[in-house]
């Protein structure tokens, strides 16, 4: 009988294994200085299959949604990516990564120009800028908030350094080739 009980335990435990995930997402250190940045997070997010419940809190800097699944969840990821906006992100206690930027591992130059960065206003240019200024190498930094562009441009500046610091800022920007 406990043999029964056992393999009926272990059934189940792997058919609910497979099943696809049903939880929340939360992503924090995102960008949120204004209500247009919590509309353009909800915009990036509100036409996925499997997404709904999106909620952002400016004071704390988290942006949160329900996935139906694990692919509603890396599509919420990557349109949030699109959209210009990071952080760290969880599905329960599952890391989600973020799309690659482009970043080469000891790639260094003397302009570094990142795409599709989300700046609405002029706190998203000011927040921007202030994620960059103390980077080693950097002399200047130019931003195109029409556009959504950040160019850093200096002497030796690595990288993956300068996107760490623009994803700290919870931007997402790709670097340009």
């Amino acid at each position: 009988m406990k043999l029964v009980a056992t393999v009926a335990m272990l059934l189940l435990m792997i058919v609910f294994a497979f099943q696809p995930a049903d939880g929340d997402v939360q992503i924090e250190g995102v960008h949120l200085c204004c209500g247009s940045c919590v509309d353009a997070v909800t915009d990036a997010l509100k036409e996925i299959e499997g997404v709904t419940g999106i909620t952002c809190d400016q004071n704390t800097r988290v942006a949160s949604f329900k996935a139906a699944s694990d692919e509603a969840a890396d599509k919420g990821i990557k349109a949030l990516s699109e959209a210009g906006f990071f952080g760290t992100a969880k599905l329960g206690k599952k890391a989600l990564a973020f799309p690659d930027a482009g970043a080469k591992k000891d790639a260094r130059s003397a302009k570094v120009r990142f795409e599709g960065v989300h700046l609405c206003c002029r706190s998203c240019v000011k927040a921007a800028h202030a994620a960059l200024m103390n980077l080693k190498g950097v002399s200047s930094i130019d931003i195109d908030r029409e556009a959504g562009i950040v160019t850093l441009s200096g002497s030796d500046i690595l990288h993956t350094d300068a996107l760490a610091a623009l994803n700290k800022g919870g931007f997402y920007g790709k670097i340009a080739k």
